[in-house]
């Protein structure tokens, strides 16, 4: 029969079990990296969701160098994470639930592209001229879209050029009349 993982650690078994010693333990306990729970002799324990974490903080402290209040700020923005997917699940059930699963069809029409939550950067390409998309082509707007050449909406990039939002742009009867 395999050996199973105790439900808590004592810190030389903690320290023993990532390579450290128990001053290190200790010491991530007492930057409160770490919280011990106090064992049934009333000796320091960590449980195993405690000794996951200290993994994480062995890990991101001796095999990558982050220093302590590094590790405490990667540890926060992780917990940050994982709750930001937990509330983005709970809203995708409730707007499933409210609108139904097809709420996302009519979001996201056939001709349209979903929006992909993986974003990889792997280029080798030279950068691309300031405002421009592409293989050279228009910078896309915030939806994917190509913006348009001619986009007569969009603010001129020129100063002395007035947009038509500004009034300016081609002249119509009633400037004419002027």
């Amino acid at each position: 029969m395999p050996e199973t993982e105790p439900d808590t650690y004592t810190l030389a078994q903690a320290a023993e079990s990532l390579d450290v010693s128990v001053d290190d333990v200790q010491a991530y306990i007492a930057e409160g990296l770490v919280a011990a729970d106090t064992g049934a002799g009333g000796e320091p324990v960590l449980s195993r969701a405690t000794m996951r974490r200290l993994w994480s903080v062995v890990t991101l402290h001796r095999d990558l160098g982050i220093n302590l209040a590094g590790v405490s700020a990667v540890l926060r923005l992780r917990e940050q994470y994982e709750q930001v997917r937990r509330d983005l699940a709970t809203l995708v059930e409730i707007v499933e639930r409210e609108l139904g699963p097809q709420v996302w069809d009519r979001l996201w029409p056939q001709d349209r592209p979903t929006p992909h939550a993986n974003v990889q950067v792997e280029s080798t390409a030279e950068p691309a001229a300031p405002g421009a998309g592409p293989e050279g082509g228009p910078a896309p707007n915030a939806l994917g879209d190509a913006a348009p050449a001619g986009d007569a909406g969009a603010p001129s990039a020129n100063p002395e050029e007035p947009s038509a939002e500004a009034g300016g742009g081609t002249p119509t009867d009633k400037d004419a009349d002027t």
